[in-house]
């Protein structure tokens, strides 16, 4: 167990040190917006680290809108927001793991308490907008992800209407405060979503596990529709220690190469 934790810790640290050193590269000035970052294959050099690490940094770092990954160009630095910048830093100073679990954790002592709340107070028009988002997930499903681009589409579909449906279910307590909250940490929110969902079978699992949300909340009843939440977050949780486990196999720095 403890040679677990030990190689959970230091793959969480590469990918974290390798979101910290690009960071610092933006902030500095020393890659400017609208500039290429160095390849994947010099940042692999440079810094003595597998190309995997090096991916995932990048998609982190594009998923937060920080650079964009053009074909034939590489990894293009945008101009960066302060939300984008915050984000970022979390990611940087915090291995995945721990934000995982903590995000789960809030999202526990939040979200079974909105669920709740949502299957008393929906109304037909919540359940009409909670089905239109659930048609976006099954869409989603059916796209196209035979290249690294088409592949980024559809994670960046599903992390969406991930969070979508997730805020359908908020706006249906009728309380704006929930919204607010679920806004502020829903750039962290995809990115987790969009690393465990790279797991084969997970964005199917998830669809199901929000139509049982959806019915337990159409039929207007409220421990169901907590015990659904429940079983949702768990298997959330459960993926993010998978997916955590699975990247520390030996043949990660073998990885193939992606231009």
């Amino acid at each position: 167990m403890a040679w677990e934790d030990s190689s959970l810790i230091r793959r969480q640290t590469i990918t974290a040190q390798v979101i910290t050193h690009i960071l610092g590269l933006i902030k500095r000035g020393e890659v400017k917006p609208g500039e290429r970052l160095p390849t994947e294959k010099q940042l692999t050099e440079q810094l003595s680290v597998s190309r995997t690490c090096v991916r995932e940094a990048i998609k982190s770092l594009q998923s937060l809108q920080l650079i964009s990954v053009r074909p034939k160009i590489g990894a293009v630095v945008l101009e960066p927001s302060p939300v984008a910048l915050i984000n970022a830093e979390y990611l940087s100073t915090s291995a995945f793991m721990q934000q995982a679990d903590s995000l789960i954790e809030f999202r526990k002592v939040l979200e079974l308490g909105l669920v709740a709340l949502a299957a008393e107070k929906a109304t037909e028009a919540d359940w009409l907008a909670m089905r239109g988002v659930l048609a976006e997930q099954e869409a989603a499903l059916s796209m196209d992800r035979s290249t690294p681009q088409a592949d980024l589409q559809f994670h960046k579909a599903i992390g969406t209407a991930n969070i979508r449906f997730h805020k359908a279910v908020a706006a249906a307590t009728r309380n704006p405060l929930a919204i607010m909250v679920l806004e502020a940490i829903s750039e962290p929110l995809i990115e987790v979503s969009r690393r465990t969902n790279e797991m084969p079978g997970v964005p199917e699992a998830g669809l199901r596990q929000h139509w049982a949300i959806y019915r337990a909340i159409r039929e207007n009843n409220p421990d169901k529709a907590r015990q659904a939440m429940r079983t949702h977050l768990e298997a959330a949780e459960r993926n993010a220690h998978t997916l955590e486990q699975s990247d520390h196999a030996p043949s990660d720095a073998a990885a193939p190469v992606v231009s």
